[in-house]
């Protein structure tokens, strides 16, 4: 991704670059992108945890929000209703997993297999049932971009009632998540 030329550099008097070969391209658009790290999960039987510490609307998020998608803006802490939107075209939330909320696993995709294929999730259940403690009925699986049969890929997977809980909060605050993204990843 190059970075948006903005300002446009300033027009040079050389005689011979009356007419570019290139046009010139149009300005960039401005997109703002809301940038969301999801709380983690109250640890299972900690002694002292809150009831409503797990409540959606009790979740105070993290936030960065940047002004067009390359710099760095406004942040703080806020509940999901409070947070800022995002405005412009191609404006996005992106949901940022921390790393404590997911497990990495390396497997081998047997032939066939894709990051599309329909049996996916089967696939990946039967590979990494002997890894995970949870049932992995309450999992949510997400396999690397660009994945390959054949090949060893990487799987992320957290439990999938917090995730679910994460982005129906932030839908229900109008701050709809268009891509999750891990805090950090392994290679």
């Amino acid at each position: 991704l190059m970075p948006c030329p903005w300002p446009p550099p300033p027009p040079r008097n050389d005689p011979w670059q009356r007419r570019p070969y290139n046009p010139p391209s149009p300005p960039c658009p401005v997109m703002s992108t809301l940038i969301v790290t999801f709380p983690l999960p109250p640890a299972r039987g900690a002694v002292g945890t809150p009831v409503s510490s797990g409540a959606p609307s009790a979740l105070e998020y993290s936030y960065l929000l940047s002004p067009d998608g390359q710099s760095m803006g406004s942040h703080a802490t806020a509940l999901a209703a409070a947070l800022p939107l995002p405005s412009g075209a191609g404006a996005e939330v992106v949901g940022v997993l921390p790393f404590e909320a997911l497990s990495w696993h390396q497997v081998d995709l047997p032939k066939g297999i894709t990051a599309g294929s329909p049996r996916l999730r089967a696939v990946l259940e039967g590979l990494l049932e002997d890894r995970l403690l949870d049932d992995t009925d309450a999992l949510h699986f997400a396999v690397q971009p660009q994945a390959r049969s054949g090949a060893p890929i990487w799987v992320a997977v957290c439990d999938r009632s917090w995730l679910r809980m994460h982005i129906q909060a932030l839908e229900a605050a109008h701050r709809p998540v268009s891509r999750l993204v891990p805090e950090l990843s392994p290679g």
